[in-house]
């Protein structure tokens, strides 16, 4: 068998898991897909809502910022050098 065949069945098996997954969580009520204690806790306050949005919002700048000051460091030289 090819590597073209494989490749077919493989991209033909995917497709049918994906269509049988979503048949199943199709059936699923939407109150079953959350967690009991999230279903089950008091809403927060819009302050504490927004800080958490706000907090995950920038998560992803904060790290590549990081890489960006390590990648400078290291081109620079001022990275220490552990043997």
């Amino acid at each position: 068998m090819s590597l073209q065949a494989w490749a077919r069945a493989l991209t033909r098996c995917v497709q049918m898991l994906r269509t049988v997954l979503a048949a199943v969580l199709g059936l699923l009520p939407g109150w079953a897909w959350a967690c009991p204690t999230c279903v089950a806790r008091a809403p927060e306050s819009a302050g504490r809502s927004a800080l958490l949005v706000g907090a995950l919002l920038l998560a992803p700048f904060l790290l590549v910022a990081v890489g960006v000051w390590a990648a400078v460091r290291v081109a620079r030289g001022d990275a220490k050098r552990s043997s």
